[in-house]
């Protein structure tokens, strides 16, 4: 049987979900700004007052423009998927989609895709329209190859982060309230990404640690790409990098969530 159209469905569905509450996608723009602006002053000062012209391998300018790209690209890879999940695993909302002829993966992934792909193309052409101000503005030239390179890193990073919260949500199979756990790991994925400052500050140890996790490259190498900081072979590399833990990260959720069911009571629903 054909399941595009089952799940075309459900991605017109969340299509209208995120449609359904305009206000709310106009604060969600709005806060975005609210991070970016408090940066800016920090930064600002933080070059104002100093001898050198670079912190961390960064210019003043690219700093500012890896901190407005990591905050839109933040905001446009982040989802709540692992909490909503979490919540039907508690609760025994699962129970509903265990008898139904239908992928629980597969029909939260196009749900996501639905809620997130009229926000993601909003946040991408104020993201466009700003770089084209601010490379005019601190003499940053970006290539067009590095621009298309983005687009793609950026469709992977959303697939990544949701295999990573798909993943976190299987402790919900262990542990009964976890709320705490996702405001906890969530706060600590950003941070570990470079949604929050360049992952460079943690100095070479810990970047050395985080090449091997998937994590930087939901943010952080997104970001360094359309400032151009990464050559067009880093850019690529980068690329196959996201590829690759999309993988392991989607052999290892079947994993931790075939053990998780063992153990799934089904209670309420």
């Amino acid at each position: 049987m054909n399941a595009f159209p089952k799940y075309g469905r459900v991605f017109q569905l969340g299509v209208q979900s995120s449609l359904e509450y305009r206000l709310d996608f106009l604060f969600s723009l709005i806060s975005a700004f609210f991070p970016i602006l408090i940066q800016y002053y920090i930064w600002t000062a933080v070059y104002g007052r100093s001898e050198s012209s670079e912190f961390f391998g960064y210019t003043y300018g690219q700093m500012i423009l890896y901190t407005i790209t990591a905050a839109i690209v933040t905001k446009i890879v982040t989802t709540d998927i692992g909490q909503n999940v979490a919540t039907e695993i508690k609760d025994g909302g699962l129970n509903k989609y265990l008898v139904q002829p239908v992928s629980f993966f597969a029909l939260k992934l196009f749900t996501m895709l639905g809620q997130k792909i009229f926000f993601f193309s909003a946040m991408l052409c104020i993201l466009l329209f700003t770089l084209v101000y601010l490379t005019g503005t601190y003499g940053i030239r970006i290539p067009l190859a590095h621009i298309l390179l983005f687009m793609v890193s950026m469709v992977l990073s959303l697939l990544l982060n949701f295999l990573i919260s798909y993943t976190l949500a299987a402790v919900a199979f262990i542990l009964s309230e976890i709320s705490y756990f996702f405001e906890m790991t969530g706060l600590f994925v950003i941070i570990l990404s470079g949604g929050v400052f360049p992952i460079e500050v943690f100095g070479k140890t810990i970047n050395k640690i985080l090449d091997y996790l998937p994590f930087k490259y939901t943010i952080h190498f997104p970001a360094n790409v359309i400032n151009g900081r990464l050559s067009m072979d880093e850019a690529v590399q980068g690329i196959g990098m996201q590829f690759f833990w999309m993988i392991a990260l989607l052999a290892f959720s079947r994993i931790v969530w075939r053990a998780g069911m063992k153990k799934y009571l089904g209670l309420g629903g």
